[in-house]
């Protein structure tokens, strides 16, 4: 009777696979485990397999899953922008001294929300440092004019470029060299031009103290950047196509230098990823300049589950601060990118005040456990199975590398100084 009444209990949750009779429920998870670690393990080395064949730089015709092969026309008319002057509480116009530093956010016409945020937070927290602030926009369309005008009107700080439409694709591709153009046709120069996306957030004086102002000179009585054909930003590689370029998200040149990638695109028109075409150009027009590399505590995407789960942006202990992704580990923070939500937005931002970085809290005495995700990737990096921590910098081959003459030189275009990897 009491078999009976067994053979109608509910079948386990977990039932041992048929073809694995004498394993038990506990040596399958490790057998499965471990399958799981030698299969990333060998994507891992093939990886680098293909990063050591012999390959060379290739334009990118798929950019945020677009075809900028195909036709593109606007989808409407291109009407010039109506004049739009900032008014004042005495309605004129007040024409205020140019700084030597231009901070440009390329955003999209309609993402007006993203640019308040920005306006009230780091631009207005650091407006004592002398840069000026600008939002570049495309042509807005007719639905958009008036907004936009308005928006204009009431802060001044936007530049709209007209002649181009606001969309996928031209925002990828070809809008920072056509703010460029812009720049110089507008006859106000800027010593250093630094280009933004909308979900970083910047640490303005720690930028200019440590790496625009002593680059710059005083003897004419005007600050004059003292270094010519510069870029300073965080060096990436493309292993798709085989090429290196400062990273979108934040990079700024010197003047010179952005009068050579306008030339550069007069000649070859290269339409590509808005940041690998400043590499393509270079490789192109078989010229060479000055790059300053941003080490990974200075710039990073933003991590969340990296950080000490106390409802602030502040990193774990076990944190890797040189990853390409964490949490702010250390005052030396100048650029956090990929804060698309505005909760992760205001959480960065709690951690500055004017001067910069806040004095940073002793970590708690109990930190709460990091999401699966961080810890597989702990465990990845613990065993020397893979280094999901590997710097942005390291991801560069190394046959890509050439000391000449004291400095080192990357991918034939890029002059690092005497630092190998470009930190000056």
């Amino acid at each position: 009777m009491a078999v009976a009444e067994k053979s109608n209990w509910p079948l386990r949750s977990w039932s041992r696979p048929s073809f694995l009779p004498c394993v038990s429920r506990r040596h399958f998870r490790l057998l499965v485990i471990s399958a799981f670690a030698c299969l990333s393990l060998t994507v891992y080395l093939s990886v680098l397999h293909l990063r050591s064949g012999p390959r060379t730089w290739s334009v990118e015709t798929i950019v945020h899953h677009k075809d900028t092969t195909k036709a593109h026309k606007s989808p409407y008319p291109l009407v010039p922008f109506p004049d739009s002057p900032l008014k004042t509480n005495h309605e004129s116009i007040v024409k205020q001294e140019r700084q030597p530093w231009l901070a440009a956010v390329i955003c999209a016409a309609q993402d007006v929300e993203r640019r308040m945020l920005i306006r009230t937070t780091w631009m207005r927290l650091f407006q004592h440092v002398p840069f000026d602030a600008r939002f570049v926009v495309s042509n807005p369309g007719p639905g958009w004019n008036e907004t936009i005008r308005f928006e204009n009107q009431t802060f001044g700080d936007m530049i709209v470029l007209d002649h181009i439409p606001e969309d996928d694709v031209t925002a990828n591709t070809i809008k920072t060299l056509e703010f460029y153009k812009w720049l110089i046709n507008g006859g106000q120069r800027y010593e250093f031009i630094t280009k933004l996306d909308t979900d970083l957030w910047m640490n303005a004086p720690a930028f200019w103290d440590r790496y625009l102002l002593p680059r710059m000179s005083n003897e004419t009585g005007r600050l004059t950047a003292a270094v010519s054909k510069t870029i300073i930003g965080q060096l990436f590689y493309s292993d798709t196509g085989y090429n290196t370029f400062a990273h979108g998200s934040m990079y700024t040149v010197t003047w010179d230098m952005m009068q050579l990638l306008v030339s550069l695109q007069e000649r070859f028109n290269v339409v590509t990823g808005e940041d690998a075409a400043v590499g393509i150009l270079m490789h192109k027009g078989q010229e060479m300049a000055n790059f300053v590399n941003l080490h990974g505590e200075e710039k990073f995407d933003y991590d969340d589950g990296d950080s000490r789960g106390d409802g602030t942006a502040w990193a774990r202990t076990d944190s890797h601060p040189d990853a390409i992704s964490h949490a702010l580990y250390s005052d030396e923070v100048i650029a956090v990118h990929m804060l698309k939500q505005k909760k992760l937005w205001m959480k960065v931002a709690d951690c500055f005040d004017q001067e910069g970085v806040k004095t940073i809290p002793p970590p708690p005495e109990y930190e709460r456990r990091p999401p699966f995700r961080v810890r597989w990737k702990d465990f990845l990096y613990s065993t020397g199975l893979a280094n999901p921590y590997e710097t942005m910098f390291d991801t560069i081959p190394r046959e890509f590398f050439v000391h000449k003459h004291g400095n080192w030189v990357c991918d034939g275009i890029w002059n690092l100084g005497q630092s190998k990897m470009g930190f000056q």
